[in-house]
């Protein structure tokens, strides 16, 4: 079956409005050089030629983004700060994402108190698949 490119622009269409991108996630997005593949074809890491808004979050030209096979973010060097509900990861800081989605690591760009322990401003969290708190550090 062939689908025209008219249908496949009124899909794009409604991504755009229902999501706030529609963006191929492929080798485009890369700077020419070291770019991997999964065994599919579909794009796995490079180092980005622009910054680029890859599941919500703006990754920074000229560093690293990893994606999961799915497409979605697995990690990427924020050129913006990141806010996922109560936490707001740090602008130039790396952020990784588990593969349902949820956030995993960020650094935070202030201080937070989570599930009752309070997490220092500049320093690494961690969070389990669930949201949970895995680490943080404690202010000094």
């Amino acid at each position: 079956m062939r689908v025209s490119s008219t249908i496949i622009a009124a899909v794009c269409m409604i991504l755009l409005v229902n999501a706030g991108a529609c963006l191929a996630i492929d080798q485009s997005i890369c700077t020419p050089g070291e770019i991997a593949y999964y065994p599919g074809g579909q794009l796995k890491s490079c180092t980005l030629k622009d910054d680029v808004i890859v599941s919500g979050v703006k990754c920074k030209q000229y560093a690293s983004v990893t994606l999961y096979q799915s497409g979605t973010l697995q990690s990427c060097v924020t050129s913006d700060y990141f806010n996922y509900g109560d936490i707001t990861c740090n602008q130039y800081g790396l952020v990784s994402f588990h593969a349902n989605g949820k956030l995993d690591t960020c650094n935070l760009s202030k201080s937070l108190t989570i599930d009752g322990k309070t997490c220092a401003a500049f320093e690494n969290i961690s969070l389990f698949e669930n949201g949970k708190l895995k680490s943080c550090s404690a202010p000094h």
